[in-house]
């Protein structure tokens, strides 16, 4: 036959969307012919801009798409029978073949970089090359490794499944490499597309750090009996299980430089009468509302299954701590990404603590940073006596 192969096959499905289209010929072929009015390849009844090269060696003819092909539609390839061949003779009659090409992209253009040291031990995975929604409905499974090879094994399980980017972990990264992979897969067709293995290294143990307070933005609290009732930046805060309770920090405009060691948030409770008791929670609000004007069942909400960031632990007779991993990637993201939010606070039974501005600074609802050195975050303080390292 004169048509020994094609690439993709005929009828071929789940092609990449950056493939080059080939025809293998039995002859060689008489190149003055092969043209973009003579070979074509089409998107329905549009002809797609194409770059032909002939490769004598293979005697394949190809195509090379001058524009990068959709998700999840079929393309024709067609050639004309007046194609002729350097033996003599032409093809004939028109040959045409059909492919079909993959509905979700490959993952690409990772943050942190592939291989960059010195990370923070919380950063957060971001990636580039999402799928459009015309696609269809697409997932990213993330998948983390001690090696290269595993992390982008399809039948290794994944760490989480996202709607998209960014990935703020829950605990610390390893200090050695860390191996990641997105798995994007299109739940509508089955298809998936797995993106290069990753990596990145964390910050030494023992790298300097500093201790710094973040200045205090609004807080408020409105309770179920009286929902109308702001109690925006008073003298304290309460919390209960009918009571919505928020505190936002300022943490300066965006910096992806920052690396944070560690964040905690201190209360003090209101009254002396009354000592600090585990009973609080601090949860990260999804979306962002405007200042004293928050309500009981929300504005702001948080994530039922996945908010809560950490239970508050008694450090002292008069002090509360909420402290972990999950806090500080939170508040670690929101300063290098933005598109995150302040917090919400629980208690049960009810509590009172004292708010972002009200008395000394011994007892007013504080943020924390640890802050690696040359990376702390603009209009934050220092604390005297608190540097370290």
């Amino acid at each position: 036959p004169i048509i020994e192969a094609t690439d993709p096959p005929i009828r071929g499905t789940s092609v990449f969307y950056g493939s080059e289209v080939w025809v293998q010929f039995g002859v060689a072929l008489d190149t003055t012919t092969a043209t973009t009015h003579t070979v074509f390849l089409k998107q329905d009844t549009q002809r797609i801009p194409i770059a032909l090269t002939w490769e004598p060696a293979t005697r394949r003819l190809h195509l090379r798409p001058q524009v990068e092909l959709s998700l999840g539609r079929t393309y024709t390839v067609e050639l004309l029978g007046t194609l002729a061949f350097k033996d003599g003779s032409v093809l004939g009659q028109t040959y045409a073949w059909q492919f079909t090409t993959i509905a979700v992209r490959r993952p690409q253009s990772p943050l942190p970089m592939d291989g960059q040291g010195e990370q923070s031990p919380f950063v957060a995975l971001r990636w580039g090359g999402l799928t459009e929604a015309s696609a269809g409905p697409v997932v990213y499974d993330l998948h983390l490794a001690a090696d290269s090879a595993t992390a982008v094994d399809p039948a290794q399980p994944a760490a989480a499944r996202l709607s998209g980017p960014p990935f703020v972990p829950r605990t610390r990264w390893h200090q050695d490499a860390n191996y990641w992979a997105i798995h994007a897969i299109n739940t509508g067709t089955g298809e998936r597309l797995v993106g290069p293995a990753w990596r990145f290294a964390t910050l030494a143990a023992g790298a300097p750090y500093d201790s710094v307070a973040a200045s205090v933005m609004d807080w408020d609290w409105v309770d179920f009996p009286a929902p109308t009732r702001q109690h925006c930046n008073e003298d304290s805060i309460a919390m209960s299980p009918t009571i919505t309770c928020t505190i936002r920090w300022n943490l300066g405009p965006i910096d992806t430089t920052v690396k944070l060691l560690g964040a905690g948030i201190d209360l003090s409770p209101r009254y002396a009468t009354v000592p600090a008791v585990p009973v609080a929670s601090v949860w990260y609000a999804r979306y962002a509302w405007n200042r004293c004007e928050q309500g009981w069942a929300g504005p702001p909400i948080t994530d039922e299954v996945n908010g809560k960031l950490a239970d508050g632990v008694v450090v002292a007779p008069t002090r509360l701590r909420f402290s972990s991993d999950a806090l500080t990637a939170h508040v670690e993201a929101t300063r290098r990404l933005g598109g995150l939010f302040g917090y919400l606070f629980r208690a049960d039974p009810r509590r009172s603590y004292y708010g972002g501005g009200s008395g000394g600074p011994t007892v007013r609802a504080t943020l924390w940073l640890r802050v690696y050195r040359a990376t702390a975050p603009a209009g934050a303080r220092a604390i005297a006596g608190r540097r370290t390292r």
